[in-house]
């Protein structure tokens, strides 16, 4: 924000979709500054009520989420589903805010280009946060039209929050200059992880012992939604592969989501020595499962930037990851040969990660 006097007071405006877990954490760190006035607009109350994810398969609520900074719902927040194409008309209330910078969370969703549309409308100084990348494979009819049409609308964004060196190279490729860049990350709530950690021994054991996992074994996690994409099924290969020589490594993947019963068929031992499905774990005992695990593998065939991957670096675990996520790179949260190894995705190179078993 070095475009801003450093007497005047900065108003901020944050359109975003709904209560996000890891974001409101943040918020409430910034509406602590002096000079900014802040306030969030919410399109959907989801997240602070019970909400259907179809992904999930299962309501989520989630626990402990406290709204501590300046916020409003727009009209018809109680009702609005939340989904990739969330709508509602922030425009009226963003005016009667009149801030100086307003942040929008991307540009995929209605809600978010609606904004932009009134920023550029009222002279507005434009934020954007994404995590958008290369990685990930792209129909040449889609990449046409991102060619063409993302150019004109970052020429509109004053400055890019970047959340990594894939984030980064994904807006210069249409045409971002450098110092229209701004690195930040996607925050964690390091005050409950702090803690959590401090007894991190205890929670090993803990987890461990609710699911029957002797302390001696090397035990890799995974987090995340049980679907093709996400391709658990890939440790469950591996784990089937890896028990003709060894029985001390316990794979343990936690989520749910449709592909829940297809991933245990595939299992050859399910338990301990082999596929441990944890369950839907909510995020504030995702900490303890961190703890308990040594190495963290995210296998997705597309991924932009994982939070869980940055969850499992601030535990102090190693991650393999496939090359088709956004997470890795020399400044980013995956370096390779220091705290991470990347693999060619597909589980035939997912046998890469067989350091496991040294």
């Amino acid at each position: 924000m070095n475009d801003y006097p450093r007497h005047e007071e900065t108003r901020l405006a944050i359109v975003v979709s709904h209560p996000i877990q890891h974001f409101c954490p943040q918020y409430s760190s910034w509406a602590s500054l002096s000079r900014l006035n802040l306030k969030v607009f919410f399109a959907s109350q989801g997240g602070l009520k019970p909400y259907i994810d179809a992904s999930f398969g299962r309501t989520i609520q989630w626990d402990g989420l406290s709204l501590r900074f300046p916020h409003e719902f727009l009209p018809g927040a109680e009702t609005r589903t939340i989904s990739p194409s969330i709508d509602a008309s922030p425009e009226a209330h963003l005016s009667l805010f009149s801030p100086s910078v307003l942040l929008v969370h991307g540009y995929a969703q209605p809600l978010q280009r609606r904004a932009l549309k009134w920023a550029t409308s009222t002279g507005t100084q434009v934020f954007m946060i994404g995590d958008s990348e290369l990685h990930s494979s792209r129909s040449s009819l889609r990449r046409h039209l991102k060619a063409l049409i993302l150019p004109r609308m970052f020429k509109k964004v004053d400055r890019f929050l970047t959340v990594g060196d894939s984030n980064e190279a994904y807006y210069r490729s249409y045409g971002v200059r450098d110092n229209h860049m701004i690195r930040t990350c996607f925050p964690i709530d390091i005050e409950h992880y702090d803690q959590v950690l401090k007894g991190r021994l205890e929670a090993r054991a803990r987890v461990r012992t609710a699911h029957n996992v002797p302390l001696d074994h090397t035990v890799v996690m995974m987090v995340g939604k049980f679907t093709s994409w996400k391709r658990q099924s890939d440790l469950v290969a591996y784990s089937n592969t890896l028990q003709r020589d060894r029985s001390n490594v316990t794979i343990m993947l936690v989520g749910s989501g449709p592909e829940d019963s297809r991933l245990r068929a595939l299992a050859r031992r399910l338990g301990p020595g082999g596929i441990v499905f944890a369950g839907f774990v909510p995020p504030s005992q995702l900490a303890a499962y961190y703890c308990a695990s040594d190495i963290y593998v995210h296998c997705s065939s597309h991924e932009p930037h994982s939070l869980a991957v940055s969850e499992a670096i601030y535990c102090g675990l190693p991650v393999v990851m496939s090359d088709r996520c956004g997470s890795y790179g020399p400044t980013d949260d995956v370096r390779v040969g220091l705290n991470g190894l990347v693999y060619v995705w597909g589980y035939r190179r997912a046998c890469y990660c067989s350091f496991v078993a040294r």
